[in-house]
This record gives C-alpha cells, sequence and structure tokens, in this order.
C-alpha cells in the first residue's frame, strides 16, 4: 500500500512538473518586464556581485524599477542562469520547480491537518491540474515562490508539534516569504498568528524551543527592516491603494455638501466610511462567480480569459468539502478559513481586484476543501469514473486553449516584440552608430540589456538614467541604444529606428516589420530613405 501510494505521488508530482516546464520558453509568448528585470539582475549578480545599479549583493531589495523588488527571487535566479545562460528558460526554471513543489509540501500539509493520505494526494493533484497554479508557475512571478515559502512554513510549523526540535526553523520559511514578494510580506505575519493560536497548547509546552525560533526568525528579518520602515517601500503602495484614491474624498465631500454640511452627513458620507465600503467591495470581488470560476482575472498574464481562477467542476466539490471540514475538522477548517480570509486582505486594499497574483497565498485553501470534497463524494467506482472524465474534459479544454489559442490572442500582453527588434539589431546592427528604440511596449533599457546580454559592470558606468518625481527609474540611454517614446523629426544616417508602425515618418525605409502572434504589427524597424 505504502510503496503504490509513493509510486502516485510520484506521478502527481511529475504532472505537475510537466504541466509547468514543457514549452515554458515559448509559452507564455514572451518574458513581461518584471520577468527581465529578475532576470538582468541575476545575471549582473552573477558576473559582478552587484544589481543594476551598483549596489553590493542587496539584501534588502533590488531597486528595479523604482518598484523595489523583494530580493530572494532575484537570488533563486542566479543558479539557474548560471547553467543555462540569461535565457527564458532560465528566467522561468525558478517559479517552475517551486510550483512544482508546492504541490508536494500541499500534500505533506493536508496529512498534518486532516491525517488522511487519500485527502492530501486528491488535493495536491487539483492543486497540481489547477489553472491559477499553472498560470503563475509558467511565468517568472515572485509570488509563485513566495507561497512554496508560505506552505513549507506551515508545513515545518505543524510538523513542530511532534517533533520540537523542529521549532527553532518553523518560522524560517515566513521570513523567506518576506524576502520575496509584497503579498506574502504582508501575508506572512498573519499565518504566523493563525499558526500561533492553532499550535497553542504544543506551543506552551515547549515555549523555549519556540521562543529562539523566533528570535532566530527576527534576527534573520533585521536586514530588511530599514526597507520596510522607508519611504520607497511605501511607493508601490501608494500607488495602487485604494486609501490614496481621491475619487473617494470628492464623492464624500459632494454628498456632504447636497446634505447642507449636516452633521449626520458628515457621519454617513465620511470619507472613512467611502474606504470601508470599498475595501469591501475590494475584498468581495476576490469571490466573485465569473472571477472564481467563468473567466479568471481580467489580466490575461493571469488567466487564459476563457477558464476562471478554478474550474467550474470544483464548485460542488468546493462546498460539500466546507461543509465537511466544518462537521468533522472544526479546529483545522478554521485555520484553513483564517488562512483563506488573510490571504485577500493584501489585494483587497488595492484597487485592481480581483486580482490573482496578489491573492494566490490563498489558494492551497481551495484545493484542501475541493480536496475534501471528492474524497467524500466519489465513494463508488461509476461516481469516480464520472469525475475522472469530467475533469479530463475541463483540464484537456484549458490545456488545449493554454497552448494554442492563447499565445496568438495575448501575445501584447507579454511585451511580444523586443526580443524580435532586438534579434534583428544584433544580426544587422553592426553597420548603425545608433539605434532608437521605443518605450511603446515597456522598459526597452531593460530588454536591451538582457537580450544583448550586455555587460552589467560596464552598462552601470555609461547608463543616462533618472529617478521620476514619483519615484520609477528611467534609462534614456547606453552606448549606442537610445530609448524614447517618439522618434527625432529628423532622421539620420547610419541611425537604426525601432517604433509601431504608426510612427514610421514619411520617406522612411522600412527594414522589417514585428508582428505579434495574431499577424497584427506591433513594431517596425527602419532608416533614413
Amino acid at each position: 500500500m505504502r510503496s503504490r501510494l509513493v509510486l502516485v505521488s510520484i506521478i502527481v508530482f511529475s504532472l505537475a512538473l510537466c504541466l509547468r516546464l514543457v514549452k515554458v520558453s515559448e509559452i507564455p509568448p514572451a518574458l513581461s518586464w518584471d520577468e527581465v528585470s529578475i532576470g538582468y539582475n541575476a545575471y549582473s549578480i552573477l558576473k559582478t556581485a552587484r544589481d543594476e545599479h551598483g549596489r553590493f549583493l542587496p539584501q534588502d531589495t533590488f531597486v528595479g524599477y523604482g518598484d523595489y523588488k523583494p530580493p530572494l527571487a532575484v537570488y533563486l535566479t542566479v543558479p539557474s542562469i548560471a547553467l543555462f545562460g540569461l535565457t527564458e528558460f532560465a528566467v522561468r526554471l525558478p517559479s517552475v520547480v517551486f510550483g512544482a513543489g508546492s504541490v508536494i509540501l500541499l500534500y505533506f500539509v493536508i496529512w498534518e491537518l486532516l491525517r488522511s493520505r487519500a485527502v492530501a494526494l486528491v488535493g495536491s493533484l487539483s492543486l497540481a491540474v489547477s489553472p491559477w497554479h499553472i498560470n503563475l508557475s509558467r511565468a517568472g512571478f515572485e509570488a509563485n515562490i513566495g507561497l512554496f515559502f508560505v506552505l513549507l512554513g506551515v508545513l515545518l510549523v505543524l510538523v513542530a508539534r511532534r517533533l520540537p526540535r523542529m521549532w527553532f526553523v518553523a518560522w524560517v520559511p515566513l521570513v523567506a516569504a518576506v524576502y520575496t514578494f509584497n503579498s506574502s510580506r504582508y501575508f506572512a505575519p498573519f499565518i504566523g498568528v493563525g499558526l500561533f493560536v492553532y499550535c497553542g497548547k504544543e506551543i506552551v509546552k515547549h515555549k523555549r524551543a519556540v521562543l529562539s525560533g523566533i528570535c532566530l526568525a527576527i534576527l534573520l528579518l533585521l536586514p530588511i527592516v530599514p526597507h520596510l520602515i522607508s519611504k520607497e517601500a511605501r511607493l508601490r503602495l501608494v500607488e495602487v491603494n485604494i486609501f490614496s484614491d481621491s475619487a473617494i474624498i470628492e464623492d464624500s465631500n459632494g454628498a456632504i455638501a447636497q446634505e447642507g454640511n449636516s452633521w449626520s452627513a458628515k457621519i454617513l458620507h465620511n470619507r472613512r466610511v467611502g474606504y470601508v465600503q470599498s475595501f469591501l467591495d475590494h475584498y468581495l470581488d476576490h469571490f466573485s462567480p465569473d472571477y472564481l470560476f467563468i473567466k479568471g482575472d481580467g489580466n490575461p498574464k493571469f488567466s487564459t480569459q476563457d477558464v476562471g481562477q478554478l474550474y467550474v467542476l470544483d464548485l460542488p466539490f468546493l462546498l460539500v468539502g466546507l461543509y465537511i471540514a466544518f462537521f468533522s475538522f472544526r479546529k483545522e477548517a478554521l485555520l484553513l478559513l483564517y488562512w483563506l480570509l488573510m490571504a485577500i486582505i493584501p489585494a483587497a486594499v488595492a484597487r485592481e481586484t480581483p486580482h490573482a497574483l496578489r491573492t494566490l497565498n490563498s489558494l492551497p485553501v481551495w484545493h484542501v476543501f475541493i480536496g475534501l470534497g471528492l474524497v467524500s463524494v466519489a465513494q463508488k467506482k461509476l461516481v469516480y469514473i464520472l469525475i475522472a472524465l469530467g475533469y479530463a474534459a475541463s483540464v484537456g479544454y484549458y490545456l488545449h486553449n493554454y497552448y494554442t489559442h492563447y499565445p496568438r490572442t495575448y501575445s501584447s500582453e507579454w511585451q511580444y516584440g523586443y526580443k524580435q527588434a532586438l534579434e534583428y539589431v544584433r544580426l544587422e546592427g553592426g553597420a548603425y552608430k545608433t539605434v532608437y528604440i521605443s518605450e511603446y511596449i515597456g522598459r526597452a533599457y531593460m530588454y536591451t540589456a538582457f537580450y544583448s546580454q550586455y555587460d552589467p559592470q560596464l552598462f552601470v558606468k555609461i547608463k543616462k538614467s533618472y529617478f521620476d518625481a514619483a519615484g520609477f527609474y528611467h534609462v534614456d540611454g547606453f552606448d549606442k541604444y537610445v530609448f524614447n517614446n517618439i522618434p527625432p523629426e529628423k532622421l539620420e544616417e547610419d541611425t537604426l529606428y525601432i517604433y509601431p508602425p504608426g510612427l514610421v515618418p514619411i520617406g522612411a525605409t522600412v527594414k522589417k516589420t514585428i508582428p505579434l502572434l495574431n499577424g497584427e504589427p506591433v513594431l517596425s524597424i527602419f532608416e533614413k530613405g
């Protein structure tokens, strides 16, 4: 029995790895600007031990585009680039590996919570084929790596209940999550508190070991604390959070004025009431059936747009699993519900909701309930076969669309075109003294540095860069490359221009047009006619 279980577990892990690894260099169809930033900074660390800004082995943050990325994902990409070079495969491989690893970790988390190997196996299998998790494991998303560390932290704490020596390191993975992704940074303390309450008796019994583990966690957090309390750390939050939305204040003031500035109006239409309403609206967006089961996240980077974050077929088993959990595993169900609800808070304070990336830490909970529901329902062979066929059809439909239609339809969402244009520059650009590249697709300087594998040490010295008033970082040029939005009014000799087709001047000689995968032209490469 045990050997068969091991074999099935290996099959589940192999399936998870396969679904995340096959054609990962080609689908998604291009690297996003965050992926090239992670990749080039990892390359720079590998070559010079410094980031693109010249900072020596940053422990607190990578400045990047002025978005101040948590550092761990960059460092975890360094070995991959050392092995496979500065390529799409190397940048995405860590996310693939940690994504498949999360499937295995979920198995052990479920086992520690429910002591059911069947539920553990089915729950981890449902995560292995999850469209939500596959989408985010196939690109270099830091959130996916952060989820791995959250699961590992939960697992070690649960194991420490019966192996007290584990308390010393049990909190370390949650610290790693803080160093990996912004949402995980806020969620890690929440789940830590939940686990502390859940394991209260064991913690009291082994308080000395627990205290030593907490001290270690605090010690490991010290390098990032100065950044966490800095204005730079608040920059991204200020940009996207609902509390900086002036429309709420304007609506509040307008409603109060309409009611003659009465005391009751000042209470009922107080901007703080507006913020609470906005928070609740954004929070509840994440429970929308359309989001969860029909179309998924509106951002094509996180969803294929024709399948929900979960399968429609998951819904009945999710409901059954919730029912059984609260009647048969009350304490565990409360922990899982707390986990789910807390994981959504970091996304709910942002304006763009629902958001699959920022709420990725909630995903394991959905699959625990789904796994519990599936095992409870599939007791008879015929029911088991029908469910298996239903999931085969659901997964097959999703994978067909993902591999066949998704790249063609949404290549523009992945900054497609820069790689192809820069390949032309690599082959033909030697004849030109200057190359102008449009910022139209976004962050052209980083794509240029990435695909030319530009010497990071030289890049730091010669780039022409600045931080704008909002704190974001821009590079106007380096070497022979110039980056802007509009081509010069007068074209020059020995100069190559890469801009959208609509910006090609009359009389210019077009050398090549770069189309999206749907055939629509996205960039034109031209010179003076």
